[in-house]
């Protein structure tokens, strides 16, 4: 018989999640990490990473049994409308590196898209948390034109063979008043609900790296747009500079 589900409440469940899953990450260091590269040279998993998930699904599993969880490591359960994502370690490559700039990050999502969402900065601890409905201490940017926005991207060589990816890159770098990395998909994210970037977009993004910090954004007051294609894009910010950087695609 199936344990039935805790009193906990969801974002309660989130949050515990990604902490055992940066707690998991750090405790694998003592070991060797292993390193290896999935597609490309700059798409890393560790030995630490499948570990991390682990930790995140066994938590969800003790609280939320019957609930669908999806991994990037692999951990596929299915349950019904409700599903939890989980990126044990966001920024594997910073983390394989010695690097600060990692994080751990779930969301649970049911058919009305992202409704709970933690997202653990492991180098500063910092917590960003979303509860779809809920009001947010967060705000996002007021809108700017492109021509002055800070925008954070994420474009490998494996994204870049992708139909429209090149050409975008390069109008953005064109028009854009700055273009960076600034870590993790999930991070950058909260940091653009938090006011700290102006947007982001990338091409082709996995559900665990966008959902979390989608609704991050969202409760923030800001946009978080999936714009289908030959390639998929997925844009957040303000509106108004949501609606320029889809602009771009045209």
């Amino acid at each position: 018989m199936r344990p039935p589900q805790s009193s906990l409440r969801d974002l309660d469940v989130a949050i515990q999640a990604v902490h055992a899953a940066v707690e998991a990450a750090r405790q694998a260091r003592r070991e060797p990490l292993n390193p290896r590269a999935k597609s490309v040279a700059a798409d890393l998993v560790t030995e630490a990473d499948a570990r991390a998930e682990h930790a995140a699904a066994t938590v969800i599993s003790a609280h939320r049994p019957d609930d669908g969880i999806l991994g990037e490591e692999g951990t596929n359960r299915s349950g019904g409308d409700r599903r939890w994502v989980i990126d044990g370690i966001d920024g594997t490559v910073a983390f394989a590196s010695g690097l600060p700039g990692w994080c751990s990050a779930v969301a649970l999502a049911d058919g009305d898209g992202p409704a709970v969402a933690a997202v653990l900065d492991a180098t500063t601890e910092e917590l960003h948390t979303a509860v779809r409905g809920a009001q947010s201490v967060n705000r996002v940017r007021r809108a700017c034109p492109l021509d002055d926005a800070h925008i954070a991207t994420f474009v490998r060589r494996d994204r870049l063979v992708l139909p429209g990816v090149r050409e975008l890159a390069h109008r953005l770098l064109d028009r854009a008043g700055l273009v960076r990395h600034a870590g993790p998909g999930s991070l950058e994210l909260a940091w653009v609900a938090g006011g700290r970037l102006d947007g982001w977009l990338q091409p082709d993004v996995d559900p665990w790296d966008w959902l979390p910090g989608a609704l991050l954004v969202t409760q923030a007051g800001g946009e978080a747009r999936v714009i289908e294609g030959e390639t998929r894009w997925h844009i957040a910010g303000p509106h108004e500079l949501v609606e320029e950087l889809a602009g771009l695609l045209r």
